[in-house]
């Protein structure tokens, strides 16, 4: 039956596997939520393999059929190296900045700044030099969200702090998983912003590798994290829960 491995430094993948969810993909569900070395935006791009390497290693040992990088960083510094290491569909996600690009020319790209300075992204913006791009100093937004998940007060206020300075933005590309959980605040700072997250597109390729290798896709679902830090309170396990609609089997892992 059908296993998807999922990584990420936190809880930003979880509303990755929500979209995984919503679009109606029943799988056990593997997800690595690697607190012991979150976040990763702080990280080098050596030390973002070797962190990938080592998780999908991780994920391999309980045969997993597709593992997402539901972190922007890591697909951006790590996943071309990973795909020639292990063999199977590795997918992962990326700021969606051509969608932006084809409907607006004043573009907020939030990211973190492992993203916003790797070679993925400057390819992804070559082509588009009659663009507007920004892009705003982000470093503390994913430890602020995995802190704060449920004070949206404080994270408005950081965000219209940092943000009220851009004017006349028309596409707001969210280049981080983790800002997926702040778009209400920062529809409310730009209401006529389009906000674009690369969620979609992972569900639409997740659901191409599982036609193009014939998997056997279950009648039921089942969503299992393992926290590689300390575990999480209680507090939040019922979040994540509540947010995906589903309940989570949670444990540690080494």
């Amino acid at each position: 039956m059908l296993k998807i491995g999922m990584i990420d430094s936190g809880m930003g993948g979880i509303s990755v596997l929500k979209g995984l969810i919503d679009g109606g993909i029943n799988a056990e569900y593997y997800y690595l939520y690697d607190n012991k070395y979150h976040p990763y935006g702080s990280k080098t791009q050596n030390e973002l393999v070797a962190i990938g390497y080592t998780n999908m290693q991780k994920l391999m040992s309980f045969g997993v059929d597709i593992v997402i990088i539901a972190c922007n960083t890591l697909t951006s510094r790590g996943v071309r190296q990973l795909r020639t290491m292990f063999d199977l569909p590795i997918i992962g996600v990326e700021p969606p900045i051509k969608p932006a690009c084809l409907s607006s020319d004043n573009i907020l790209l939030l990211a973190t700044p492992a993203t916003v300075k790797s070679d993925r992204v400057a390819e992804m913006i070559h082509n588009y030099t009659d663009k507007n791009f920004y892009f705003p100093d982000m470093s503390n937004l994913a430890r602020l969200i995995e802190n704060n998940y449920e004070n949206k007060e404080i994270i408005y206020d950081y965000l219209s702090e940092n943000l009220q300075k851009y004017q006349n933005i028309e596409s707001i590309v969210i280049g981080c998983t983790h800002y997926n959980f702040v778009c209400e605040e920062l529809k409310k700072l730009f209401p006529q912003a389009k906000i674009l997250s690369n969620t979609a597109g992972v569900v639409k390729r997740t659901k191409y590798i599982i036609g193009k290798n014939n998997l056997i896709v279950p009648n039921y679902l089942a969503v299992k994290v393992f926290q590689t830090g300390e575990e999480l309170e209680i507090e939040k396990k019922y979040f994540l829960c509540k947010y995906i609609d589903f309940g989570i089997e949670f444990s540690q892992i080494l």
